[in-house]
């Protein structure tokens, strides 16, 4: 019998039910917004600030009309996407290609991780980034092996609060120097919906739009979260039991406050380094680009913490890099574990099964993505393909969202017309944005292929 379970009424109740969408905030908060949202800041100035924020904002519809579906039917996404008519089982068939694509993305990342350790503590000569990586990797299984969801929550809330507040605070201080404050007028003039001459900042800013915030992966994998949390369980099979409508309308608002709760919290943090970039390296003239990327962005800190900046920034940029392979691995195992089952791989009967499956994954992933940074000679090309593959597969989902909403959704969880005007033009812009990420990453992909 399912663990049904009242929704909470009160403010403070439903705060308590959150946690899914700080551990979406944790592989969020990673290198689109710690690179693209800066540069696009250093290209643009403080134009483009309204994009950005609506970047951040427009996909959560999307997010939540896919999460409402999972958890008052009580399947999975990969379940419901294979489901859908016609296109179903080519979007679930799109979406695994992508997800074994971004085992090389994250063999990037602890690459990453494995390098700015090495600026600290270089070990091994010109191999330290890969004993440091490896460290991070066992470091990774054990932690997966040693927690079930509310260890991942606790840590990862850890993670994105620190960073989050290391960086808005950055921004709040950058405002005690008179050289480098920020006017009303240049707040006003990012809000004015205005676009910049240069091209370049044009293209970069588009770029932005489709990797901030919820991305492709994030989507398929936020479901997943809410499911593990008990959200799903707690409403109970569908028609259950005469008061299922209310736990359903219940619980799916628990659902939308923690959707926009994690999405306050990491907008908070795009438009800080969004902001510093403009008011820091625009003024400047520097772009953060090629071997002196690092160095660049590390500009940002400079005014308020000095010659410490590049600390601040290698220790931030761990904290990023650490928690988005953590999560993602995370996520990785438990969609892996649906997969075989969706697929008709491997049986997957019961819950000690899917657990079993989960552990294995968490040991084998990541020790995968150690494997794929040492040995594999052309890591862009796996990064390049992993953006195009998510970019090509956003609009894919845009579209099951609005099947859910139109076809699948039950009469009394259906919202306002506000609502679904919001949600079709969160799909138009994954269409737009998609497509143009989809045709210019994708020319590039086939240089690097054929050069």
């Amino acid at each position: 019998m399912p663990e049904i379970k009242s929704p909470p009424t009160s403010a403070k109740g439903i705060l308590k039910s959150l946690g899914p969408g700080l551990i979406l905030a944790a592989s969020i908060v990673g290198s689109g917004e710690l690179v693209a949202t800066t540069r696009t800041g250093a290209e643009a100035g403080f134009t483009f600030l309204w994009l950005i924020i609506l970047g951040c904002v427009i996909k959560v519809f999307t997010q939540i009309e896919i999460c409402r579906h999972c958890i008052t039917h009580g399947e999975t996404t990969v379940t419901a996407l294979n489901r859908i008519p016609k296109v179903g089982t080519f979007i679930a068939w799109f979406w695994f290609v992508t997800f074994l694509t971004g085992l090389g993305q994250l063999g990037g990342i602890v690459g990453g991780v494995g390098q700015a350790v090495a600026i600290f503590l270089p070990v091994m000569g010109e191999h330290s980034d890969k004993f440091w990586a490896a460290v991070v990797t066992l470091a990774t299984v054990g932690m997966l092996l040693r927690g079930g969801f509310t260890f991942i929550e606790i840590f990862c809330t850890a993670l994105v609060a620190s960073f989050t507040f290391l960086t808005v605070g950055n921004l709040f201080a950058l405002q005690t120097e008179p050289e480098w404050a920020m006017s009303w007028a240049d707040l006003r003039s990012g809000l004015s919906f205005g676009i910049p001459d240069a091209a370049g900042a044009v293209i970069t800013a588009l770029a932005a739009f489709g990797i901030i915030g919820i991305g492709a992966a994030e989507l398929v994998a936020y479901p997943y979260w809410c499911l593990e949390k008990g959200y799903g369980k707690w409403i109970g099979p569908r028609g259950g039991d005469a008061g299922w409508n209310d736990r359903a309308r219940g619980w799916v608002r628990v659902l939308q406050w923690d959707a926009w709760g994690s999405m306050i919290i990491y907008t908070l943090s795009t438009i800080a380094f969004y902001l510093l970039g403009a008011a820091v390296l625009h003024r400047m003239g520097l772009v953060p680009a090629g071997a002196e990327m690092i160095a660049t962005l590390a500009e940002i800190y400079g005014p308020v913490f000095g010659s410490a900046g590049k600390m601040i920034l290698l220790v931030g940029a761990f904290a990023v890099l650490f928690s988005t392979f953590f999560v993602s691995n995370a996520t990785k195992a438990r969609l892996m574990t649906d997969a075989l089952h969706v697929f008709k791989w491997r049986r997957v009967p019961d819950e000690e099964s899917r657990k079993r499956s989960v552990r294995f994954f968490s040991v084998a992933f990541p020790i995968l993505c150690f494997v794929i940074y040492t040995i594999f000679p052309k890591p862009v090309v796996l990064i390049l393909l992993s953006g195009l593959m998510q970019a090509l597969l956003l609009p894919m989902l845009g579209v099951a969202a609005l099947y859910f909403r139109f076809r699948t959704i039950d009469p009394t969880l259906r919202p306002g017309r506000l609502w679904d005007l919001m949600l079709i033009l969160s799909v138009v812009a994954f269409l737009v944005v998609g497509g143009f990420i989809g045709w210019t990453k994708g020319s590039e992909f086939l240089t690097l292929i054929l050069s």
